[in-house]
């Protein structure tokens, strides 16, 4: 049994459209209908069932794949909005005398890369920061 795709060689693919019986049945219009080759080549008919019905197109089974694929992200974008809503609400302990300079909420001493800050205690929505060394020494100054 051949594998892959199936190609007659040369000759079989010219005499197939140059038949004698080819060109008088075109010219004659006497075609049959589709699903009538019971009737004018049986052998040939039953080999394309059998053939139709144990065999796969690769097409059909990518399509498969595609939309298997598709449907994991679909349901992994869906879970991921629904653990959003779900998220518990976190408390943050806010400095005292310490204010927002956009939306004067609570300020947060927080720690990134170039040291200490205070951020606002509303973030994400709010992004107002100051400087941790320039509060200090004002503090330190005001006592």
């Amino acid at each position: 049994m051949k594998f892959g795709i199936r190609t007659p060689s040369l000759n079989k693919r010219i005499s197939a459209r140059t038949s004698p019986a080819r060109f008088v049945r075109h010219s004659l219009g006497v075609k049959a209908p589709r699903g009538y080759g019971w009737i004018t080549n049986p052998k040939k008919a039953s080999y394309n069932r059998v053939y139709n019905r144990t065999t796969f197109k690769a097409d059909g089974l990518i399509g498969l794949l595609l939309f298997g694929i598709i449907g994991f992200i679909i349901e992994f974008v869906v879970e991921m909005f629904d653990r959003e809503e779900e998220a518990p609400t976190v408390t943050v302990d806010t400095v005292e005398g310490i204010f927002c300079p956009s939306c004067n909420a609570g300020m947060v001493l927080r720690r990134g890369r170039r040291g200490q800050f205070y951020g606002c205690s509303q973030y994400p929505n709010c992004r107002g920061s100051r400087d941790y060394s320039a509060e200090k020494i004002s503090t330190e100054r005001q006592s």
